[in-house]
């Protein structure tokens, strides 16, 4: 009996032990599993944070709209240099209050780096503490921007095209007629506009033209919705230039209005009617409505804030880009001959011979994160 009673005090000792051993044993593997889930949780936090600070970048680059300067950028949300908010980037319809969901939100700032380049700055904060910064540093492009060979900025979905007139965004050079180049850069759509729920009623209406009557980028007939170009700071730029040659409102029949060699900056202040020859180089902005019965030759940029009515009996060949601002009068009628063909060599002797005028698209040129 006592021997029996040995043994139980034994195996009491050992079991006590053991726990002895064991308890602080489980012990650690609880707080280690504990720690590890401490750090999956603040790793995850940070990684969701890295990414809603990229959102906002993607988001801040992405409503960098074409133009000459980065100056409307800086001034802020109000558009006001000097004030307060200078510096907050100006989002279109504010910057989110939380992304993707609270607590995670973003903000960014935009710094000027030089003249021609700007630091976007995004920094985003979200549970357990989370922030992270991310930032990046953007430039205009060299080249001068256009969306498309044919810009409508209206809420135009009509566009009556005749059989012998052609769009094509590929790239042309500026002679005529014009011949695509030999080494030609990236098509354009032969069409565009900003207007994202204008493009299929377009598309729907322009699939019944010729085959390659209007080529470009994407599929037959080319197509495309594009940011939209600020058409009343480019037009006001225009109208401000020294250079700038105003001519009166009316019908003209036979006129040289810039060469290739000599390009002008040619303002028509209404509408204007070519019922003979006019040829020119530049750019020729009509604040009103355009008509052409006769011959209209022109490299460069031809901006109309009205109709763009090219009657049957007209031959026109634009190398470079129409841009159609939007008005009350929307029509575009290409209903004659001939073509309006995208040429960036076209654009990029304009843009030397006036530089700063021309819209240049935004270029990321470096990025990182701010550890």
């Amino acid at each position: 009996m006592s021997a029996l009673r040995n043994q139980h005090g034994t195996a009491l000792v050992a079991a006590l032990g053991i726990a002895m051993i064991l308890l602080p044993l489980g012990a650690l593997v609880t707080l280690q599993c504990r720690t590890d889930l401490s750090i999956q949780h603040n790793l995850r936090s940070d990684i969701e944070s890295f990414y809603v600070a990229e959102a906002g970048l993607a988001h801040a680059v992405a409503e960098i709209p074409p133009g000459q300067s980065f100056d409307q950028l800086l001034a802020g949300p109000d558009r006001i240099k000097g004030t307060a908010d200078d510096g907050v980037f100006p989002f279109t319809e504010g910057a989110p209050t939380a992304f993707p969901s609270p607590p995670y939100r973003y903000d960014v700032q935009a710094v000027p780096q030089g003249a021609s380049m700007l630091n976007i700055i995004s920094r985003a904060s979200g549970v357990n503490g989370s922030a992270k910064v991310v930032e990046t540093l953007v430039m205009r492009s060299p080249l001068p921007f256009t969306p498309a060979a044919l810009y409508a900025e209206t809420a135009n979905t009509s566009l009556s095209l005749g059989g012998s007139f052609q769009l094509s965004g590929i790239d042309h050079q500026a002679v005529f007629p014009p011949v695509v180049q030999p080494q030609p850069r990236a098509e354009l759509p032969a069409v565009s506009t900003p207007r994202s729920e204008a493009e299929p009623a377009l598309r729907e209406q322009l699939s019944s033209a010729a085959p390659g009557q209007i080529a470009g980028a994407g599929d037959d007939p080319s197509v495309g919705t594009a940011q939209r170009l600020d058409l009343d700071t480019y037009m006001k730029s225009v109208s401000n230039a020294p250079a700038a040659i105003v001519h009166a409102a009316g019908a003209i029949n036979d006129a040289t209005w810039g060469t290739t060699g000599a390009p002008q900056l040619s303002i028509v202040a209404g509408d204007l009617q070519v019922s003979g020859r006019l040829t020119g180089s530049g750019v020729l902005m009509v604040s009103g409505a355009l008509q052409v019965t006769g011959t209209i030759e022109f490299a460069g940029v031809l901006l109309a804030q009205g109709a763009v009515l090219l009657e049957p009996s007209s031959s026109v060949t634009v190398v470079g880009t129409l841009w159609q601002a939007a008005s009350q009068d929307e029509r575009l009628e290409l209903r004659g001959s001939g073509i309006i063909a995208y040429s960036s060599s076209a654009l990029a002797d304009l843009d030397h011979v006036f530089p700063g005028l021309l819209p240049h698209a935004v270029v990321v040129a470096g990025w990182r994160e701010d550890l």
